[in-house]
This record gives structure tokens, C-alpha cells and sequence, in this order.
């Protein structure tokens, strides 16, 4: 039995790796001599230093760093190509704009549904920074939500930085755990859809799992900022007048970690990443109220 326990945690935190994996796993949509590229859950597809074809639809963006890629089929968003040689064949087409650096992009204006840019151009480097925009407009609705939440739970948050600090481990098994049991959930509550009842109790474990991710994400914001740039004694803390305190250490923690998610594919990992450490810690700590979640047994006393 104590083997058995031992043996709980690493084969709890393998078997929610693995749904984790099925659930984002890369879709083989590479034929004919190549690897399948990156899949994530906008169906992007990042291809880097590959030959390869690409023989299905992507529903998303293409992103090309090096290699000879032959898209034969329709690219629903736009197509990037840095250093590399692309070409369309067959059924191949981009119904978005195609943006290209270096090497040699044979696409024809007839199979675009958008505009061909060169990056160095100025409107190649406009659509090039309206992709980042996106993603700045949502970090500064990060920053926005960080703000108002560590003013109104300040403590709540420090406490939840602080115990991801000392248990990162701890908090990032129970985060794979929880995501794992979100996505069971959903699919099981999915069947109840056509009794109506799985409606109302898919939008709880929604908001549930919305809740638990902002807060989360800001207790990680707030421990980046403290392992950066908080002080480190009190003498150090009392010749501050600036970087000091929840909010500064939360609004530093957004601009480092936001900085990280403009790079391509690495960024999108770390904010996954990012979001399995808040998940974790939430939970791990009761929202920073370091409550039990259920009853706690006490001895009776005489």
C-alpha cells in the first residue's frame, strides 16, 4: 500500500501529460517527405527548417522559418515566410495576406485571396505588428484585470505567489491535474447538452475554470515580479520608493511575462506553461485562503 502511494503523484502527473498531449497534439496535416509542424489550438501551423508539403487545410495561420514547403492546400489565414522557399501546387491557396523575408515565395497573386508584402516593406511590416497587436491588446486586458484584482485581494494573491515559490512543483501537478479534469468534465457534461441540464452545468464549470485561471495568472505574475526584481532585504525595501509592494510586483510580472509571449511558438509555450502553474496554485491554495476545500477532520475533544 505505501508503494502504491508513493507511486500516486508521478503516475497521476503522467496520465494528465498524456490527455494534455492527445488534446493538443500536433494533426498530421505534412505529407510527402516532411514532419507534421507545430499544432495549437488556433490550428496554426509552424513550420521551421522542414521540407515538407502541406496536404490539408489549415484553418489557421502558417508560419515558415527555413526549409522548401509546397502548401497544396487552402490556408485560411495568412502565410509568414522567413528564409524559406515556398510554393503552391494543386488546390493550394491563401485567402489571407502572404508576408515574406528572404528566400524564394512562388504563390501568384491568383491564389491569394489577400495582398503579397514583402517584410521589409512598409505594409509587409504594418501586417506583421497587427498580428502583435492582438496579442498586446489582450495583454493590456491582463494588466487591466491584474490591477483591479490585487487592489481588491492583495493578500490572497501574495500568499498563492508565495506558496508557488516554495512548491512549484506541488503547484504544477495539481494544475496539470485540474486542466485534465476541466477537459474530462466538459466532455462528459457535453453529452448531458440534449437533457438540457448539461447546459447550465458546462456554464459553472466555464466561469469555474475562467475564475481560477485569472486568478491563477496574476499569483504568477506577482511571483515572476518578486523573483526579479523584489527586494531582497529590509534595508534594501526601505530605500525604494518605486518597485515596491503587490501592485508593482503584479504589473512587472505582466510586462515580463507579456514580453515573452510576443515570441513566436516559444512564447505560446511559456503562457501555457504559465497557466498550468496558476491553475495549480489556485487551486493548491483556495484562491490564496489556504482553506481546506473539504471539511477538516479534528480529533474529538473530552
Amino acid at each position: 500500500m505505501f508503494r502504491i502511494a508513493r507511486l500516486f503523484v508521478p503516475l497521476t502527473t503522467i496520465g494528465a501529460l498524456a490527455v494534455l498531449l492527445m488534446v493538443v497534439a500536433p494533426e498530421r496535416s505534412v505529407a510527402q517527405g516532411g514532419r507534421a509542424g507545430f499544432s495549437l489550438a488556433t490550428k496554426d501551423r509552424y513550420l521551421i527548417n522542414q521540407n515538407a508539403t502541406i496536404s490539408e487545410r489549415v484553418a489557421g495561420d502558417v508560419q515558415i522559418f527555413g526549409g522548401t514547403v509546397v502548401i497544396a492546400n487552402v490556408v485560411a489565414g495568412d502565410l509568414l515566410v522567413l528564409s524559406g522557399n515556398v510554393r503552391l501546387e494543386g488546390e493550394g491557396r491563401v485567402e489571407g495576406d502572404v508576408i515574406y523575408a528572404g528566400g524564394l515565395v512562388n504563390v501568384g497573386n491568383e491564389r491569394v485571396g489577400g495582398h503579397v508584402y514583402p517584410l521589409a516593406s512598409l505594409e509587409g511590416a504594418a501586417m506583421s505588428m497587427t498580428k502583435n497587436a492582438i496579442v498586446v491588446s489582450l495583454l493590456l486586458v491582463w494588466l487591466l484585470a491584474a490591477i483591479v484584482v490585487t487592489l481588491m485581494s492583495g493578500r490572497e494573491i501574495r500568499l498563492s505567489s508565495v506558496e508557488m515559490r516554495a512548491s512549484a512543483l506541488h503547484c504544477f501537478v495539481v494544475g496539470l491535474v485540474a486542466l485534465t479534469s476541466f477537459v474530462l468534465t466538459a466532455i462528459a457534461f457535453s453529452y448531458l447538452v440534449p437533457y438540457v441540464v448539461g447546459i447550465p452545468l458546462l456554464g459553472a464549470l466555464g466561469i469555474f475554470a475562467i475564475l481560477t485561471k485569472v486568478y491563477g495568472m496574476i499569483a504568477v505574475f506577482h511571483a515572476i515580479g518578486t523573483v526579479v526584481v523584489a527586494p531582497r532585504t529590509r534595508e534594501q525595501l526601505a530605500l525604494r520608493t518605486w518597485l515596491r509592494g503587490d501592485l508593482a510586483m503584479v504589473v512587472i510580472g505582466v510586462l515580463i511575462l507579456g514580453a515573452l509571449r510576443l515570441i513566436p511558438i516559444v512564447g505560446t509555450i511559456l503562457w501555457a506553461v504559465a497557466s498550468v502553474f496558476g491553475v495549480g496554485v489556485a487551486l493548491a491554495t483556495k484562491f490564496g485562503r489556504r482553506e481546506p476545500w473539504f471539511l477538516a477532520w479534528k480529533p474529538v475533544e473530552a
